[in-house]
């Protein structure tokens, strides 16, 4: 049941990327929200190394730092999280994660 809700919340964000409405501002929001909600991340299921490492991606602070690669690592490590421990959190950590890689993704091949 995780996987499909995280299928189609997934494809609704993809959605909203490609169609242009995840704005730069909004980037700066969801980038703001995710460095809060680590702070409450504690080891198990998530190490110690990967909660580090969600920290120092987000405190680049701008979405233009911050890579589709470290995006998507972010992102498995929080769909993880919920799988294992079915976290609110973590989940709305993952659907932020996602915003912000549909938001670098389509903002890049607009830039083409």
């Amino acid at each position: 049941m995780r996987s499909a809700v995280v299928a189609m919340n997934s494809a609704v964000i993809e959605f909203l990327g490609l169609k242009g409405l995840i704005t730069q501002g909004e980037t700066s929001f969801l980038i703001r929200e995710v460095m809060r909600m680590s702070q409450a991340i504690r080891s198990n299921p998530i190490s110690k190394e990967e909660a580090e490492f969600i920290r120092a991606v987000f405190a680049k602070g701008d979405i233009d730092k911050i890579t589709v690669e470290e995006l998507e690592k972010v992102a498995e490590i929080v769909k993880r999280w919920w799988y294992e421990e079915g976290s609110e959190l973590a989940y709305k950590m993952f659907l932020y994660v996602w915003m912000l890689r549909a938001y670098k993704l389509f903002s890049q091949q607009e830039k083409r």
